[in-house]
């Protein structure tokens, strides 16, 4: 992540660690939904509701939707 911030972009979105191939298209297809529907300096905004509403699927299982973070300004 910090890599592409430094490459000049300036929100990036990564893993703590390894994630399930399945729930991480599904954060994916969220934030994109989200972010479209804001302008795309919400992203924080953006992926912040993507993993709410995986976490409200999976509440027992945050190894599922827990390792997601933004960086950015």
């Amino acid at each position: 992540m910090s890599a592409l911030q430094l490459a000049g972009y300036p929100h990036v979105i990564g893993t703590l660690w390894a994630i399930n191939d399945r729930i991480a298209a599904d954060i994916a297809d969220n934030f994109y939904a989200a972010l479209t529907e804001a302008d795309t300096s919400r992203s924080a905004h953006a992926l912040d509701h993507a993993i709410h509403t995986t976490r409200a699927r999976f509440p027992d299982t945050p190894s599922l939707w827990a390792a997601h973070i933004h960086t950015g300004a």
